[in-house]
């Protein structure tokens, strides 16, 4: 429903029902955009020594917002100090033993509040039945810390990176718990490494039109991705998906598809607002997706999506285990653990530990195909059009991606991956019945006639001004002011007509 639908329909008992129950800071609510523009003004009128410490103090308040969130306030701010103080011992301490302990203190600290909140119930699940179920009870008050996994995440690259020494020891507090509780990036990430945040926490930068007007536009893009596109897209998945047992092949399929879509504009959206609220308040942080539809391979989407966490699980996970410096089978054990170990942190749920697994799968099957895939490659006489050969990969990759997801989504919508892929070969009678089948359920689903037609001209409008990766905030400066403009007055409008109201949750803002 659009912005102007909504105005039209509301009565004013229910518009004063709207303010009371939207009262959240969630990223696409009218009250983040005031919280926001507040913050930005107090920081830039405030010394830059103390613009720090403004922002770590806004962050605390942004966490506590929520009342549910305020008791688990002290455990975040006790893992954030125990994490210093480890880094601390870590850089100083010229003893290994201790500098050993101190690490594993903080891995320790870091671990075990990331199960405490995420996985305790899931484990008294497992231990129900043995003679541990008296040790783990399940426990129904439990209640996780938003943005906990990207919180243990960053604690946990400080002290590795010090113990390592890629990173200088911090001794000021208050600037590490910045960096930690940042409030942008505890909402979807990206996660960030201290050696990138700390000289710009120790040097606030002054206030720039330009910096500000390519995180207002880079905020701006991200909305129409998440609200307009994503938004709309997940109004026809859902309704698929949640009545799959009754639904074609067509539409499975055609939800399927339609979901790495939807992920993508919805996370990477996210990210958008993200890093230009940042770059608003003068911080760069890290890019989080680098056009990976566009990958020819399997391997290459995961180098582009999630970037920072790829990067994480790459340099404090899989490098540890071997990499790739090792036999064949080392490497593909060590690529089945990385993904599974991925799948596990996006939450207690075992459609996460399959979706992760079955990533791994597909990347060991390349692994062991390579020499193959390449003979084929070089002998294919199709692939003397280049056109044709980047086409085709393509495609091959971004199937293989959405297929695999259908764990993922399963796992959000609570519904059984088998229900999918056995659904996902039935009612198959040509290609004007089942688009005569999709057309019928994008309208059962709230898309009228002309949203469908509006989705198509969005995404192709994102994938072209996105194509190769480039910076939008950056390509938009360098644009005509004519072709500035448009899109400006573009995206505005599309969400002031076409975003659909009321789904403001980011998907990973639940990890």
């Amino acid at each position: 429903m659009s912005l102007a639908q909504v105005i039209a329909a509301i009565t004013p008992e229910q518009f004063v029902t709207y303010l009371q129950k939207s009262g959240s800071l969630a990223v696409t609510t009218l009250h983040f955009l005031v919280f926001f523009a507040a913050v930005a003004i107090v920081n830039y009128a405030l010394p830059r020594v103390l613009r720090p410490y403004y922002l770590l103090a806004v962050s605390i308040g942004y966490f506590c917002y929520e009342p549910q969130y305020r008791p688990l306030l002290w455990a975040l701010l006790g893992l954030a100090g125990l994490s210093w103080l480890c880094g601390l011992v870590i850089g100083r301490v010229r003893c290994k033993p201790v500098r050993v302990l101190a690490l594993l203190a903080a891995i320790a600290g870091s671990v075990g509040l990331l199960f405490y909140y995420k996985y305790w119930n899931m484990a008294a699940d497992i231990a129900a039945r043995t003679p541990l179920a008296a040790v783990l009870p399940h426990r129904e008050s439990i209640l996780a810390p938003m943005g906990l996994s990207y919180f243990a995440l960053s604690s946990l690259s400080y002290p590795i990176d010090v113990f390592k020494r890629r990173c200088k020891v911090e001794s000021n507090l208050l600037h590490y718990a910045l960096f930690v509780c940042y409030f942008p990036t505890l909402i979807t990430g990206p996660i960030e490494r201290y050696p990138h945040l700390r000289p710009q926490i120790k040097k606030s930068r002054r206030f720039s039109y330009t910096r500000c007007a390519g995180g207002a536009f880079r905020m701006l893009w991200g909305y129409t991705k998440k609200m307009v596109i994503a938004d709309n897209l997940n109004l026809y998945i859902s309704s698929v998906y949640q009545n799959a047992a009754e639904m074609s092949g067509p539409n499975l399929l055609a939800a399927t598809l339609l979901f790495a879509v939807r992920l993508y504009m919805d996370f990477s959206g996210c990210c958008d607002i993200v890093l230009g609220a940042s770059r608003i308040l003068g911080y760069d942080l890290l890019e989080n997706f680098k056009a990976p539809l566009e990958a020819r391979t399997f391997g290459a989407v995961w180098r582009r999506w999630h970037i920072s966490m790829s990067g994480w699980f790459r340099d404090y996970v899989y490098i540890p285990l071997g990499g790739s410096r090792c036999s064949v089978w080392r490497h593909c054990l060590n690529t089945m653990i990385v993904f599974t170990v991925s799948g596990i942190w996006h939450g207690a749920d075992w459609r996460y530990m399959m979706w992760g697994a079955a990533c791994g799968m597909v990347c060991v099957v390349s692994i062991l195909t390579a020499k193959p895939r390449q003979f084929f490659a070089d002998h294919n006489p199709l692939y003397k059009m280049e056109w044709f050969k980047v086409l085709f990969q393509t495609l091959c990759a971004d199937v293989l991606f959405a297929l695999v997801f259908v764990f993922f989504n399963c796992a959000l919508l609570d519904v059984q991956p088998s229900v999918i892929f056995a659904g996902l070969t039935k009612g198959w009678h040509g290609i004007a019945p089942a688009f005569a089948e999709i057309s019928a359920s994008l309208t059962a689903s709230g898309l009228d006639g002309r949203m469908p037609v509006v989705l198509v001209f969005s995404i192709f409008v994102v994938f072209a001004v996105e194509h190769g990766g480039r910076n939008v905030a950056r390509w938009i400066r360098e644009q005509p002011w004519p072709l500035r403009w448009t899109l400006y007055y573009a995206a505005s409008a599309a969400i002031l007509f076409f975003a659909a109201f009321g789904q403001s949750a980011f998907i990973y803002q639940n990890y």
